[in-house]
């Protein structure tokens, strides 16, 4: 069983209901996913970021054994 989704404007005064897109059904998955995490971001901002906090513990991590 699928589950289908339309797009609707009404209209408040008089009630009338004009579709703006078409009827659409999704197929459920064959087999469903358990995990609820959200994969991780590849956006340059935050891959940049991570890039740049790796540098920084590295750094921080050479200072503390005196490697500096």
């Amino acid at each position: 069983m699928g589950m289908t989704i339309a797009v609707y404007r009404i209209n408040p005064e008089t009630g009338e209901r004009t579709q703006l897109r078409e009827k659409h059904t999704v197929k459920p998955l064959a087999v469903i996913e358990t995990d609820s995490r959200l994969p991780p971001c590849s956006c340059p901002r935050c891959v940049g970021g991570i890039i740049r906090l790796r540098a920084t513990l590295t750094e921080v991590n050479r200072r503390s054994r005196g490697e500096l």
